[in-house]
């Protein structure tokens, strides 16, 4: 389980009244699994995401479904939306992985309509390792190489080297909608950027000519903890791999799903303006919204399988590709749980998990892909059942994860 999180949640939204705005953090990550009810509905996703919002995140989603969550890893608890984006791992010489600890900031902005209900987004390719700077859609991912001290650089792909306070992901969603359908085959057709960037200009277009909040999600990954390992890392220079095996940080993406209740968010828009710095308090004054930051949210996993702390392999097997992308099928798929249990804390005696009610399974498959762009590393080889680190790993990593 992932241990040690902070989550910021920073909301950003312009109205015709003024600067709505407000900044808080989030109260912990929902849950860190293969599932993505978005792209991969009622199966098990390809790769691993850390999620948050609504504790009715499962292998589908609705908005009426998100609504009725027991509760949120958000501290409005108004908003039962689900956010995910891709987790984060360090490689080692040997083919193992350790998680990374993340701290997720989400921004919104816009003078907007509201999402309507079932409406779901996504933004970025899980699949590219290429970047063409004329894309709106791979422009809304950059990187931060965090120096509190100093200056900060900003990069189009995870950057080589130390950075002295961390590594800031960021993504900015679409923010123009075609004002009539909540989903579209791509989950992105629906929606398209501003007219200059993908924080920057209006909705022209008159194919979207609806402005919706715009939302800007930003991950502070605690890398840093790592740097004494780089020398034992499989590329000591930038030894970072996103789950979908993407160690170029060009295939970033996250997803979103709408489940505020109705009529909040657009009151939020319209009149929480009161604090030039972010300050909830005096919205929730206003009782525009309420702020719960003390009750925690979590859920028990759906998927049988573990996703954080050491890992043999990335779970699906995921290969990593570097320069180009191949697609690898998956020969086993974990068993599925139920029921799924909410809790409020993170201790030793955590709920039960559920049951079995869908088994593993195992298929033949005939590999297409050549191997091509796996990453080159140099003398160990590339291996789907990758072997278990050794004990001598185990007693330095659990330092690492539990902080």
């Amino acid at each position: 389980m992932i241990t040690g999180i902070s989550i910021m949640i920073l909301a950003v939204l312009h109205a015709d009244f003024g600067d709505a705005y407000w900044l808080m953090g989030a109260n912990n990550i929902l849950t860190t699994q293969r599932l993505d009810p978005v792209v991969y509905p009622n199966m098990v996703s390809t790769h691993v995401h850390s999620v948050l919002g609504g504790s009715n995140f499962g292998i589908n989603a609705s908005s009426d479904n998100l609504r009725r969550s027991a509760c949120t890893s958000i501290p409005i608890p108004q908003d039962k939306s689900n956010y995910w984006f891709p987790q984060l791992y360090f490689q080692w010489q040997n083919g193992t992985f350790t998680s990374v600890n993340g701290n997720a900031v989400i921004e919104k902005s816009g003078y907007t309509k509201p999402f309507p209900d079932d409406f779901r987004m996504i933004s970025g390719d899980p699949n590219l390792r290429t970047f063409d700077a004329s894309s709106f859609a791979q422009q809304a991912v950059t990187y931060l190489c965090l120096d509190f001290s100093k200056t900060s650089g900003k990069f189009n792909e995870l950057p080589k080297g130390r950075c002295r306070s961390g590594i800031r992901s960021q993504i900015n969603f679409p923010s123009c909608w075609d004002g009539k359908n909540s989903d579209s085959p791509d989950h992105k057709s629906h929606v398209a950027f501003l007219s200059t960037g993908p924080d920057n200009g209006t909705c022209n277009d008159p194919n979207f000519p609806v402005t919706i909040p715009r939302i800007f999600l930003e991950v502070y990954w605690n890398t840093p903890i790592f740097d004494v390992f780089r020398p034992r890392a499989m590329v000591p220079d930038q030894p970072f791999v996103f789950s979908n095996g993407d160690p170029t940080g060009y295939g970033y993406h996250a997803d979103f799903i709408n489940g505020w209740e109705p009529g909040v968010l657009q009151r939020a828009v319209n009149e929480c303006n009161c604090n030039p710095y972010g300050d909830p308090t005096c919205c929730a004054a206003q009782q525009i919204f309420t702020i719960d930051q003390n009750t925690n949210c979590y859920i028990t996993d759906t998927v049988d399988e573990a996703t954080t702390g050491i890992l043999a392999a990335l779970p699906g097997n995921n290969p990593v590709q570097a320069g180009c992308y191949e697609e690898y099928f998956e020969t086993s798929t974990p068993a599925l749980l139920s029921p799924i249990f909410v809790y409020n804390e993170m201790g030793d005696l955590l709920p039960p998990k559920g049951s079995i009610f869908i088994p593993s399974t195992t298929r033949n498959v005939t590999q297409t892909a050549r191997g091509t762009c796996i990453r080159n590393w140099g003398a160990v080889s590339y291996k789907l059942d990758f072997v278990l680190v050794n004990m001598m790993a185990l007693g330095l990593l659990y330092g690492v994860f539990f902080v």
